[in-house]
């Protein structure tokens, strides 16, 4: 039977007096980001003060081999506030994700996005839910969240491969896309990334249903991005998740641990 909790679509200026003290990994993956450090530092650095009031917290970048002035720009901007990884060359996202969390030492890990299409004020409810979840996904796709400004067919197809996941899964979510997202530290040392890029996000949130993590969404609002281009390639990513949809059909004759999905 799952447990379902109502959430709003509200970003509290405060952290919860019911926020524990566990330590937190902020990882940013970066990928010729330059454009738009500066805007991150604005959003980022309030979010990280005050997350330090009552636990530890620190900012992991890591800069995905990229081409441009990124890694400058963070050292600029963040100096010595952020601990800054870098691969000689661009891995793609799930494997940066996974190179911040080896150089990670907090309890709990969250992974957000560089260009902020989710505010990282968001970060302070995630962290609030928490207490009564092992994963915790912004969901823009939540009865209660929304999108703005997105172009059409990257909403289409965000959109879209979520509601296949939510019929293809015995464990219901809104959205499972959003790389927005924190983790007791546990489930991304028990969960394998084997897929590269953006499936990769997808992989640790099924993985960890799945396993019987319990998973919450919190309503949030998915912006299109300012700063930089996308780099999402389209029909590469449509592909990879058809076949890993195949792949969870064939498995679903086995039957998984039971999981709460908290909404």
């Amino acid at each position: 039977m799952q447990t379902q909790f109502s959430q709003t679509n509200i970003i509290p200026n405060t952290i919860s007096p019911t926020a524990d003290s566990r330590s937190v990994s902020i990882i940013i993956p970066c990928f010729n980001e330059s454009e738009g450090i500066e805007s991150l530092s604005t959003k980022l650095l309030p979010v990280w003060q005050q997350l330090n009031l009552i636990r530890k917290t620190e900012l992991i970048f890591v800069d995905d081999g990229s081409t441009d002035d990124t890694f400058a720009q963070i050292q600029h901007f963040f100096g010595e506030q952020a601990q800054i990884v870098r691969h000689p060359k661009n891995k793609g996202l799930s494997a940066a994700i996974r190179t911040g969390f080896i150089h990670s030492r907090g309890d709990i890990i969250c992974t957000i996005d560089s260009d902020c299409t989710y505010d990282p004020q968001y970060l302070l409810p995630l962290l609030n839910l928490m207490n009564r979840a092992d994963v915790v996904t912004a969901s823009p796709y939540h009865p209660k969240g929304s999108v703005k400004n997105v172009p059409p067919w990257r909403l289409f197809l965000s959109k879209g491969l979520s509601q296949i996941y939510r019929i293809v899964l015995p464990q219901k979510l809104y959205t499972y896309t959003s790389m927005f997202r924190a983790y007791r530290r546990e489930v991304l040392e028990i969960i394998p990334i084997t897929y590269p890029g953006f499936l990769g996000l997808v992989e640790i949130l099924v993985e960890a249903m799945l396993h019987g993590y319990k998973v919450a969404e919190y309503p949030a609002e998915l912006q299109s991005r300012v700063y930089g281009q996308s780099k999402l390639r389209v029909a590469r990513v449509i592909l990879s998740h058809l076949r890993y949809l195949a792949q969870l059909i064939k498995r679903r004759a086995v039957k998984p641990k039971k999981a709460l999905v908290y909404k």
